[in-house]
């Protein structure tokens, strides 16, 4: 462990509440597992007011980084709101790498695109979609479609709720879920069982499903939270589940957060038919910002950037 990663762990478990979920020390270490990582610090006086961890990727002698499955934002992380200063050295740092090329997100809500293009990153605009402040059920139901209201209701007499479903059975279903829709799940399902069972056990996710009277699970979700935000990381359902027995889940997973977080997040993506789907619960959009540098042109090309 390098020096940085150790302080940085030492920060994360005094300071955790300031840092984000998808910065926190413990998140790299999971989703990283089998994966190399570190961590840039800015610092003023000897207090670390600053962090950017990255992934360390390497082919063919050329050296990478590209955010880490299960990641939705890099930072940079500043202790304070305006920490233009730290963001500045921490970009300087990140530039004296020397990495063939890099890729980041900020956090949902910050505009940091002038400052990254000052820094000669290319900047593309991204958006999620955001229960921000979370508020009641009644009250966000009453704003999304009548078919998620009327499926809530229609399924709360065909399905049970379990709020502590096992990161393997969640991770058996996820990898099967995939597996028909797309000929393979991309998320390794030891991955999908560590960052479930580290998340939980930490006191930072929930794997909430829905059974059938027998017993079999129908549909679950993986939604791990901060103080900030809680997020929609994964979902599934088995292949005969109720119709829409997800979004089911995925409207209880939402009310047994409220209290515990400010805001809920889809973890949006920009594909036209999940767009339309996280829209229909009735979110507010919210921007984010991707930014990258690549030193050499046929990089590009080799990591489909």
């Amino acid at each position: 462990m390098t020096d940085n990663k150790e302080r940085y762990r030492q920060l994360c478990e005094t300071e955790g509440a300031q840092i984000p979920l998808f910065l926190q020390w413990w998140w790299w270490e999971t989703v990283c597992l089998g994966k190399e990582w570190d961590v840039l610090l800015a610092e003023r006086e000897g207090a670390i007011v600053g962090a950017l961890p990255y992934m360390k990727g390497r082919r063919w002698g050329v050296r990478y980084s590209l955010m880490p499955q299960l990641t939705m934002y890099t930072g940079p992380w500043t202790a304070t709101p305006d920490g233009a200063t730290a963001v500045d050295d921490l970009l300087r740092q990140l530039d004296d790498l020397g990495l063939a090329a890099y890729v980041g997100r900020t956090m949902p809500g910050e505009d940091a695109a002038g400052r990254l293009a000052q820094h000669n990153y290319s900047v593309s605009h991204r958006h999620t979609y955001r229960f921000a402040p979370l508020r009641p059920l009644p009250e966000l139901m009453a704003e999304a479609s009548p078919l998620r209201r009327r499926d809530y209701r229609r399924l709360g007499e065909e399905l049970t709720i379990d709020p502590a479903v096992a990161a393997a059975e969640f991770a058996e279903l996820h990898t099967s879920h995939f597996a028909k829709a797309k000929g393979r799940d991309l998320i390794d399902r030891s991955l999908i069982e560590c960052v479930c069972t580290e998340a939980t056990r930490r006191g930072h996710g929930m794997v909430v499903g829905a059974r059938r009277r027998d017993g079999r699970l129908a549909a679950a979700v993986f939604v791990p939270y901060d103080r900030q935000s809680a997020y929609l990381l994964m979902l599934a359902r088995s292949a005969d589940a109720p119709r829409n027995a997800t979004a089911f889940v995925i409207w209880r997973a939402i009310d047994m957060m409220y209290g515990h977080t400010e805001a809920f997040d889809f973890e949006g993506s920009m594909e036209a038919g999940v767009e339309e789907y996280y829209r229909s619960f009735g979110p507010q959009q919210s921007p984010m910002v991707q930014y990258s540098k690549c030193r050499l042109p046929l990089i590009k090309k080799m990591l489909h950037l």
